[in-house]
């Protein structure tokens, strides 16, 4: 709680040493520079007021925060604002009075400090210059470290690789990478069961209805990404930051679901980022996606045909569609079914067939 605030006697002091120089001398101090530490005075990164995540949080435009510890993980700033404390991501926060510059989540923007987070989809960038490493021109990868921003390094998996490697994110003025072209999508509601329809490349998951590897994924709340998918979809593999770990889990696999959407309003040991990460549905080679696309068959989902926006549209049990687009916004599947057209979001259909939940996570409603 807020009042856990960490008193440092040496940052005391040297506060009310400052406090009493002549106001000249205090002028003349040269701001601090480097990556954000202990008793640094800190801001919203510009661009991070709108996001999601950092709203629930009690840094807000104007409000100034201090941070009190620095920790590992994805979000390893512990900040005091109005009395309360909360996790960021370095890449959230500025020390107050610093110049910034706007945040650029779009595709083919240069993925630095103020970007780089766990699960954002990137591809070779304009000072790329290790061959094939990433599989091919337009391969896609999915960031993965993170923990190295402040040196300008990011740890990046290229499916179906298994192994990490680290790439320049400013590091010696270089930038490797950039943004992974394509349409972005939301996230799944926290706690959504992740089945192959909804899954993901770059999704942020934790553990489970039908967990049952321990301490597997670094221990109750750990957040880890999707990086590729096996097993006809039915298996994603999985990359847990806090341990350094590859795993497979199921989300599928005889009536088994391992994962959930990582429930990012618990900040403690959260990836905020994934609020804006790209699409597994780019428009260059894509590792084998499962998501559901043009062509596919559907079926509601269980728990759907109860469902009272979902009732209005032509898929009922046992009617069989087919999707005939796939868009933006929060119903991207546009369905035809009995010669109507409609609009779903993704939780709601699975392919004819599929293997699901028994219950429905969350619903949807008509486009």
């Amino acid at each position: 709680s807020g009042s856990t605030r960490r008193w440092n006697p040496a940052t005391a002091a040297a506060a009310a040493a400052t406090a009493e120089a002549p106001h000249a001398l205090r002028k003349e101090q040269q701001p601090r520079t480097g990556p954000l530490g202990v008793g640094d005075r800190v801001i919203l990164a510009r661009g991070y007021e709108s996001d999601d995540v950092v709203k629930l949080g009690p840094l807000k435009v104007g409000v100034v925060g201090e941070v009190v510890e620095v920790l590992d993980g994805p979000e390893p700033l512990k900040v005091l604002a109005n009395g309360e404390l909360w996790h960021y991501e370095r890449g959230a926060l500025v020390r107050e009075g610093q110049e910034q510059e706007p945040i650029s989540l779009h595709p083919g923007a240069r993925v630095d400090a103020s970007n780089a987070r766990l699960g954002l989809l990137v591809v070779r960038g304009k000072d790329w210059f290790r061959g094939d490493q990433d599989g091919g021109a337009g391969n896609v990868g999915v960031v993965m470290i993170v923990d190295d921003i402040p040196e300008g390094r990011i740890g990046v998996l290229w499916p179906p690789s298994s192994t990490a490697r680290r790439y320049s994110a400013g590091a010696g003025g270089q930038y490797e990478l950039q943004i992974a072209p394509g349409r972005t999508q939301p996230l799944l509601p926290p706690g959504t069961l992740v089945n192959a329809s909804n899954a993901t490349l770059g999704l942020l998951v934790e553990r489970g209805r039908d967990w049952h590897r321990g301490n597997d994924d670094g221990g109750p709340g750990s957040v880890g990404v999707i990086v590729d998918f096996v097993d006809d979809c039915l298996v994603v593999n999985v990359f847990w930051p806090l341990v350094r770990t590859l795993a497979n889990h199921r989300v599928g696999t005889n009536g088994m679901f391992d994962l959930q959407a990582a429930s990012l309003q618990d900040t403690s040991q959260r990836a905020k980022a994934a609020s804006s990460l790209a699409s597994a549905q780019v428009q260059h080679k894509t590792p084998r996606a499962c998501p559901l696309d043009v062509g596919d068959r559907v079926i509601l989902a269980h728990g759907y045909e109860s469902d009272e926006a979902v009732k209005l549209g032509p898929l009922k049990k046992g009617v069989v569609g087919e999707v005939v687009e796939v868009l933006d916004g929060p119903q991207p599947l546009k369905v035809l079914a009995n010669g109507e057209l409609w609009h779903y979001e993704r939780g709601a259909l699975v392919r004819e067939g599929q293997e699901q939940p028994r219950e429905a996570e969350y619903k949807g409603s008509p486009g």
